[in-house]
């Protein structure tokens, strides 16, 4: 069996079609899921920036990521990669690509809230360059888990 890598998937805009393969992998990855309306309204948000990442053989999407666009700063809402597909550098891929496309669209800062125990997440974020500036006490209300803000700022 031949080993996944992140080339071996393609990254694009979000669309309403690949809704329940993302509904799915967004279930098995947050303790409170967003619900399919949520999605649908950050799909028409005009300020808002999403993309999935998908196999280049089979098109099954692997995982996606959400952005809010203000003015030159950009608010991290989600990165979820499906379990079976982590650890493969699909999130940093994810992650590079929103970031060249949200540069070209006059991005300067970017802001994100991260689960104080996610250390997966947090070392994916200080690998591009995310600094914790700040903690968010009891963020995550189903887990009372403490939330770290993490920023970056790009030229």
């Amino acid at each position: 069996m031949q080993k996944e890598r992140s080339d071996d998937v393609e990254i694009r805009e979000m669309k309403e079609e690949d809704l329940d393969q993302i509904i799915a992998i967004e279930k098995k990855s947050f303790a409170a899921p967003w619900s399919e309306k949520l999605f649908r309204d950050t799909l028409s948000f005009p300020l808002s920036h999403s993309f999935i990442a998908r196999k280049k053989v089979d098109n099954k999407v692997v995982g996606y990521a959400n952005f809010y666009l203000i003015k030159n700063e950009v608010q991290i809402l989600n990165i979820a990669v499906a379990p079976e597909y982590r650890k493969k550098g699909y999130a940093a891929k994810l992650l590079e690509h929103a970031i060249t496309v949200l540069r070209g669209r006059k991005a300067e800062e970017f802001f994100l809230e991260v689960r104080e125990g996610n250390a997966d997440a947090i070392r994916l974020y200080k690998g591009f360059g995310f600094r914790k500036v700040g903690r968010r006490k009891r963020y995550y209300s189903e887990t009372n888990e403490d939330a770290f803000v993490m920023y970056m700022r790009v030229k």
